[in-house]
């Protein structure tokens, strides 16, 4: 049946999309009951699995998409102290791609929580606030200090370039049929290739 997914700092949800009754819950993301446990980025769903970053970036959860009632001991796939705590992972071709909070990327396998590849973007003193976007093969990730990078996903990870936008990036990259749009803090930048 078709469901809503509602993720909170403690717990995920799934809904009944005709009534909003709760179909299942899944809990367990705050173990030892800490204050201000609050989460920023969101779940990505592959298949009939969510993947789910959670413990202010330390933790990546695999959780099931299926069951009645409470799902907390049955359906927890698999878990991980890879995951980040402001963007949001993508999903693309069956597998996860999280940029943390520091610039390192990570390729999940979200059947198994496996780490299939684990690269890194440019450091630096600004971190990674923007989620990243996936297009073309191409992994498109802003840094706070308004460098935009772009990394070939095809066959593991190859930096392509890296583009001062000269102003202040927190929103993700978008791509938009053939062009990516970059929301910066003063302009709404838009990129595409020219035509022959």
């Amino acid at each position: 049946r078709e469901a809503l997914l509602v993720w909170g700092a403690e717990r995920f949800t799934a809904h009944d999309a005709a009534n909003g009754k709760i179909l299942w819950s899944c809990a367990g993301f705050n173990p030892q009951k800490r204050n201000n446990w609050v989460v920023v980025s969101s779940f990505v769903k592959v298949g009939d699995m969510a993947v789910v970053p959670y413990g202010r970036g330390s933790k990546l959860a695999g959780i099931k998409l299926d069951g009645r009632g409470d799902v907390t001991d049955s359906h927890r796939a698999w878990e991980t102290d890879a995951s980040s705590f402001v963007p949001t992972p993508a999903a693309h071709d069956g597998r996860v791609y999280t940029v943390r909070d520091r610039g390192e990327v990570l390729c999940t396998n979200p059947k198994t929580g496996e780490t299939i590849w684990k690269e890194q973007f440019p450091k630096d003193r600004s971190s990674y606030y923007s989620s990243p976007s996936i297009g073309d093969g191409k992994i498109y990730s802003a840094r706070e200090d308004g460098t935009l990078f772009i990394a070939n996903i095809k066959e593991g990870f190859k930096l392509l370039t890296e583009n001062d936008m000269g102003e202040r990036i927190i929103a993700s990259p978008v791509p938009v049929n053939s062009s990516l749009l970059i929301r910066g803090e003063k302009h709404l930048f838009c990129f595409r290739q020219k035509s022959q």
